[in-house]
């Protein structure tokens, strides 16, 4: 998606900072570009979490809120990115929603298939695959779904989720790798 400042939905460190700047003096044209870069990853993160595409609409809007009433006070520390901030405040509106609901979104079939195909792909193909990581996923511990959600769904990388989840660099690796290879095991078949 092209934006005024020539941007697709894939920008640098440099050009994510230096869309920050403009957008915390003003330059609204700065802040729709962060927008359209960063809002189909969220979203996509948003609907793998919630497994509710109206929710994680929702969900979204008042993420991108949040992020816009305290943009004047984000500030880039070492190893902290505009991106990974905002998968943060995102990730923190889903656990208010679920506090005030006292729900956690479950996965179950019927959910997949009648809101959110109906917003992703209608190839069959892609809808099996859908149904089959979502399937994989749910066998795995919430720690483990949301270390692949955002590495995976949202793209983030290793220094971004270390500072998303709070933790350390090593420690998201370590905890990816394990991720990973349970994953691994719910789809290979035992021989």
């Amino acid at each position: 998606m092209y934006t005024p400042y020539g941007l697709t939905q894939f920008m640098n460190p440099e050009q994510e900072q230096g869309l920050v700047k403009q957008a915390q003096a003003g330059d609204k044209q700065a802040l729709a570009a962060l927008y359209d870069a960063l809002t189909p990853k969220l979203l996509g993160y948003l609907v793998n979490v919630t497994k509710n595409y109206s929710l994680a609409e929702d969900i979204l809007q008042s993420t991108w809120l949040k992020a816009i009433e305290a943009l004047p006070r984000f500030q880039y520390r070492s190893n902290s990115k505009f991106s990974a901030w905002i998968f943060a405040i995102a990730r923190n509106e889903c656990k208010q929603h679920w506090r005030k609901s006292k729900t956690e979104a479950e996965f179950t079939e019927a959910q997949i298939n009648s809101e959110t195909d109906s917003h992703l792909a209608n190839d069959h193909t892609t809808n099996d695959n859908h149904l089959m990581v979502e399937q994989m996923l749910s066998k795995l511990s919430e720690d483990d779904r949301e270390l692949i959600r955002l590495r995976y769904i949202a793209d983030l990388s290793l220094n971004d989720i270390a500072n998303v989840l709070n933790i350390n660099f090593v420690t998201v690796r370590v905890r990816l790798h394990r991720a990973l290879n349970r994953a691994r095991a719910q789809i290979t078949p035992n021989t």
